[in-house]
């Protein structure tokens, strides 16, 4: 069964951990974002032992991440998940991962997991993977840390349309296969895959074919124009989100941003796109509940006024 995820999710991917020389904490983002993804986690081919498993340059011991770690386990000390990102932009992590190489190249990931306590795995495929590898990923991940440990993946929009796909294998047939141990998709609405502004698109996904519950698609956007093509501004972020809550209600998934370091509003304290988005959702839950008791109150008042009818009309014709 699928590890249940919150839902009106804030997830903020963490991949940039110094600018200019200087160490970028996570740590601002306590009681704002519910989910940390930090990346990215890549495999080596001919590599050997802890050397396999690099976190961007580095082996994650290096101690390039000694100021980052303490800060990764405050987060979670704080109720914040923190999810490894696997694979992105550069190829050959999963090349590693095919059934001849999987014994080699999957032990050292599932020791830095272990190592390093992390909660879950994104699995950000751009590169061309078939259905058996993704789904032996998925469920050894499963079979290893058990119901609890958060499974996601990052397809590009357009891929749970069956459109564009940068991943090779069918995300509506891995849906349908093995969705229960997915806990939801962190769908890429940008570099021409996708928009979440207006919701069409994002409309489109949970209406195909067989459907993916609202409360398992995560609308990840760009936080800065600078990291990709397809930008869109907090404002109207916020504007869809209202749309979205308004269509799907307050178990609706959420949403995230690509990346932390220089988000906006104000990238001298790019924790602000997380209260943002915090904020707007919490605003629209709001709404949605006062409404909702709204509605309650005034069905009571009129089951009310016919039981009065008719116990009037019972005591008349007595």
């Amino acid at each position: 069964m699928v590890a249940h995820a919150i839902a009106n999710r804030v997830v903020v991917y963490y991949q940039t951990q110094y600018r200019n020389g200087v160490y970028v904490s996570p740590l601002p983002l306590i009681g704002y974002v519910t989910h940390l993804l930090l990346a990215a986690f890549h495999l080596n081919m001919g590599h050997t032992g802890p050397d396999i498993v690099h976190l961007n340059d580095f082996q994650p011991s290096d101690p390039f991440f000694a100021p980052m770690w303490p800060d990764i386990a405050a987060l979670q000390g704080n109720g914040t998940k923190v999810i490894g990102m696997l694979g992105g932009a550069a190829p050959g992590t999963y090349d590693c991962l095919v059934d001849s190489l999987f014994d080699t190249y999957y032990p050292p990931l599932r020791d830095v997991i272990e190592t390093y306590k992390l909660d879950g795995m994104d699995l950000d495929v751009e590169q061309s993977v078939s259905p058996a590898t993704i789904t032996r990923l998925i469920l050894e991940l499963k079979a290893d840390f058990g119901e609890d440990f958060l499974i996601t993946l990052a397809p590009v929009a357009s891929a749970l349309t069956e459109g564009g796909n940068l991943s090779g294998f069918d995300y509506i047939d891995l849906e349908a296969n093995i969705g229960p141990h997915i806990s939801w998709y962190n769908a890429q609405f940008y570099s021409g895959f996708g928009t979440i502004f207006p919701k069409d698109q994002y409309d489109r996904i949970i209406n195909y074919e067989q459907g993916i519950d609202p409360s398992r698609v995560t609308a990840i956007v760009l936080t800065n124009p600078s990291n990709g093509f397809g930008y869109v501004s907090p404002e109207n972020v916020v504007a869809s989100i209202q749309d979205l809550m308004e269509e799907y209600g307050t178990g609706w998934g959420g949403v995230g941003g690509w990346e932390f370091f220089n988000s906006l509003p104000d990238d001298s304290r790019p924790e602000q796109w997380a209260i943002t988005m915090k904020n707007a959702m919490q605003v629209q839950k709001a709404k949605i509940e006062a409404k909702q008791r709204e509605i309650e109150a005034r069905e009571a008042q009129e089951r009310s006024a016919v039981r009065s009818r008719m116990f009037q009309r019972s005591a008349r014709e007595n």
